[in-house]
């Protein structure tokens, strides 16, 4: 690999060579956070590697790349880690990027790392190279040998089942988008594992791309099945979907019920106000630091990885008809 100069970093940055040259420096001249995004960008692309000592060893949080879908959650994330670390004098960096040898770069330069997001085998056998710790926030492979943090999805889901079937509701519906993501299929496995035995009852998977919810909606009503209570897998789509069943036509919650999950800003940016899973993002991030925080003691005997659940709680608001008592 070629010898990476301070006017690759400027050019990465679309801003000057001067402006580099200041912010790795140490001197005046540029704003703190101009010298931040420098710092970060030249450990990415190994700056340090050729050029004298890298800053002090700092903890990096790597996103796996910018998600509209869960943006907010992982700012509350990186909130927690970054008041975390602070509590015990760590610096905290931040990178965006899906580059298996720009981490690479980050881990060998860090004290720890935090993954966010669906980073690939490419990336992780990298990771595990360089034998720095890591802590993911998010799902893993099963028996993968890392710590990670995440939300107790399958609990959700069954207590959204539990929830709802107590409301009366004997015909469900799951919205959701790609199969990819575990999570959310977690979320359905909990849901209809709280259906189990319960009489007439039918939990519908209803998956949808670029064909829009309206059109998997009418399919299902052609096929003589109506659900009283949808569960969509995140807040985002839920407002999207209470905006397609008023344009469709239906009243929210006196038609069909709505829920959501992760209780951001959207839940009460719609009408009716959306009762959903409030996911507790920024303790996931202190969790995820204090774990990592545990794993750069080398001192002490080391567990083997772990899986740390974070519970969530259920917010009622005004989405949710009741039918009957169960």
């Amino acid at each position: 690999m070629s010898k990476i100069t301070l006017q690759a970093i400027a050019d990465q940055l679309g801003i000057s060579k001067f402006a580099v040259s200041r912010a790795l420096s140490g001197k005046v001249g540029v704003s703190e956070q101009t010298r931040a995004l420098v710092r970060s960008k030249a450990v990415e692309l190994g700056y340090f590697k050729g050029a004298g000592a890298a800053p002090r060893a700092a903890i990096h949080i790597v996103f796996h790349d910018h998600d509209p879908v869960n943006s907010e959650l992982w700012m509350q994330m990186q909130n927690g880690i970054q008041s975390e670390a602070a509590l015990s004098g760590y610096e905290v960096q931040l990178h965006w990027t899906r580059s298996a040898e720009q981490i690479e770069n980050v881990a060998r330069a860090s004290a720890g790392m935090v993954l966010v997001g669906q980073h690939g085998e490419e990336t992780l056998a990298a990771l595990r190279r360089t034998r720095k710790p890591v802590v993911r926030l998010g799902w893993v492979s099963p028996l993968d040998p890392v710590d990670q943090v995440t939300g107790a999805d399958h609990e959700a889901g069954s207590a959204i089942g539990q929830y709802l079937r107590e409301r009366g509701h004997r015909i469900v519906g799951f919205v959701h988008g790609t199969r990819v993501l575990r999570g959310r299929m977690e979320r359905l496995f909990g849901l209809n594992e709280a259906y189990v035995g319960c009489p007439g009852a039918r939990v519908h998977e209803i998956q949808y791309g670029e064909e829009g919810f309206a059109t998997a909606f009418k399919t299902l009503l052609d096929e003589g099945d109506r659900p009283t209570a949808l569960f969509c897998s995140h807040d985002g789509l839920a407002v999207h979907v209470i905006s397609e069943l008023h344009r469709l036509g239906y009243k929210v919650p006196e038609d069909i019920s709505i829920i959501g999950y992760g209780d951001f800003a959207a839940a009460l940016q719609i009408s009716p106000p959306l009762t959903t899973i409030r996911l507790p993002g920024e303790d996931m991030g202190i969790a995820a630091f204090r774990l990592l925080l545990e794993r750069m003691n080398s001192s002490r005997r080391q567990l083997p990885p772990q899986r740390v659940m974070i519970v969530p709680k259920l917010i009622e608001r005004e989405s949710v008809f009741r039918l009957q008592q169960d």
